[in-house]
């Protein structure tokens, strides 16, 4: 997959392959880890979190994953039907959508897996098949955050 800047200030991505595709489609499925929740045990029980905070925060969740999901099944349809390489332009209004999803996906993973930051393991070392791709979806999801934040989200 190719990921470029482009020149009105976001960021394309590119796949070229099912295998690429396979990684933009999973995001959405690997984002459903319930951040909002995890957040709530870590507040002080008088923040109101439970009540006022967490069903905010759980609903721009879901919409930040629905703006994902519809434009990656736009550019597949587009590919499928095309016969050709299909882009998917992320503008600097939908950055922080694309930006939460990618951490949503990637938290859930660490979560799931127990990754920690800076995981040193080598991925043949991991012999779980699942757990070894999750591996590197969090590693593809964190570059495509860090690409956000210098071509996109900073300029802001």
């Amino acid at each position: 997959m190719r990921i470029e800047p482009t020149v009105s200030g976001g960021l394309k991505l590119v796949p070229a392959n099912d295998l690429d595709w396979y990684v933009l489609l999973k995001v959405g499925i690997d984002a459903e880890y319930d951040l909002a929740s995890e957040l709530a045990g870590l507040m002080d029980e008088d923040a109101m979190w439970d009540e006022i905070v967490m069903p905010e925060l759980a609903d721009e969740f879901s919409k930040q994953r629905s703006v994902v999901r519809n434009q990656v099944m736009e550019a597949k349809q587009a590919a499928l039907e095309v016969g050709e390489e299909a882009e998917i332009v992320i503008d600097p209004e939908q950055a922080e959508s694309w930006y939460g999803v990618f951490n949503q996906a990637r938290l859930g993973l660490e979560q799931k897996y127990k990754f920690g930051q800076g995981d040193d393991r080598e991925p043949d070392d991991i012999e779980n098949i699942k757990e070894r791709d999750a591996y590197y979806r969090t590693r593809f999801y964190s570059y495509v955050q860090e690409s956000l934040l210098d071509f996109v989200m900073s300029r802001s």
